[in-house]
């Protein structure tokens, strides 16, 4: 994308006010998108910033998704996302203006991440959870709504066997290109591929406790947090999908070191799991959250592949020993 989609023409009409000058302030690193930090000033008015967010071919679809999330579902409950300052759908050109959060005192911590601010995550995933627990918006169970993060959608079960051909695919690409790897961490991913698509049929095969998840909810990118308030905000939420609630936390954790993961994750998924249990979701078990979120960590190991990061498959594989994930392989998941 050779061009500058941020033009004052552009710009105003997302707006729906015209402005009178735009003035770049920082490029973002972003998948099939160019995302900026703009400088605005409006006719009279003195200048404010905003995050732009242009995307078009490819990266089209996953903008609309997220102008879909801002426009049919934020509203439904008290959502942890920048608000939405405008947009525009031209054909095959897709343009968003959030808030910017940085402007709002909010800032990415990475991985330093402190065990209040792991608190207000996982209470911020909660909610999200509750909230379409067994109602994921149907236009997302639907054919024809892609996503680059294939690994962690768990509906229709169609999609299950989609997502596990495109693990397959990559896996073997990542396995032809890769020399780091070792003879033992070369033949797990095969094994793990095969059972994870089986496994995951019987899990969702009667549809229950399946809820709407961020789909990329990681804390070096995506998680905001201001210096007064443990509850972070989240963007780019162009990765919705239906899937196992435990995921997003499982994700997320998977970057944040700790000298015992078994016990700091298990301790933060209980939180999660009495959010649950206050918001009303009495018939989801202790034993069945516990075994999907030790499940989704092997999405996370799938995930690594499409990154083609031998870090994070190496980081994966130790969560996977370190949660004995393996065994929900061959276990049947909980009532």
């Amino acid at each position: 994308m050779g061009h500058t989609p941020f033009s004052l023409r552009a710009v105003g009409t997302a707006l729906g006010t015209p402005v009178d000058r735009v003035e770049e302030l920082a490029r973002f690193e972003a998948s099939e998108a160019e995302v900026a930090r703009l400088r605005l000033n409006s006719p009279g008015g003195a200048g404010t910033t905003v995050i732009a967010k242009y995307a078009t071919g490819a990266g089209a679809a996953a903008a609309r998704r997220e102008i879909r999330f801002f426009e049919q579902l934020a509203s439904q409950w008290d959502h942890p996302a920048p608000q939405l300052l405008g947009a525009t759908d031209a054909g095959d050109d897709v343009l968003l203006l959030t808030e910017d959060l940085e402007a709002a005192g909010y800032r990415v911590v990475g991985t330093d991440v402190s065990e209040t601010q792991l608190q207000g995550a996982v209470d911020i995933l909660a909610g999200l959870h509750a909230h379409f627990w067994d109602d994921v918006p149907a236009y997302l169970t639907e054919p024809g709504e892609p996503s680059v993060t294939c690994t962690a959608q768990a509906w229709s079960p169609e999609v299950i066997t989609r997502n596990a051909t495109a693990v397959r695919r990559e896996a073997s690409e990542f396995l032809a290109t890769t020399r780091e790897l070792e003879d033992g961490e070369r033949a797990v991913l095969g094994e793990l591929i095969d059972r994870w698509e089986r496994q995951f049929q019987t899990r969702v095969a009667d549809g229950r406790s399946i809820t709407l998840i961020h789909g990329d909810f990681h804390f070096l990118g995506n998680v905001f947090f201001s210096a007064d308030d443990p509850r972070p905000k989240v963007i780019d939420w162009s990765e919705l999908k239906p899937g196992l609630g435990p995921h997003d936390l499982a994700y997320c954790l998977s970057v944040v070191p700790t000298g015992d993961r078994l016990a700091r994750d298990r301790e933060l998924l209980r939180r999660y799991w009495e959010a649950l249990r206050a918001a009303g979701l009495d018939d989801y078990s202790w034993e069945l959250c516990e075994w999907d979120f030790r499940f989704s960590v092997i999405s996370n190991l799938f995930q690594s592949v499409f990154q083609r990061s031998v870090r994070w498959y190496r980081m994966s594989l130790a969560a996977i020993d370190a949660l004995d994930a393996r065994a929900t392989l061959i276990e049947k998941p909980p009532i």
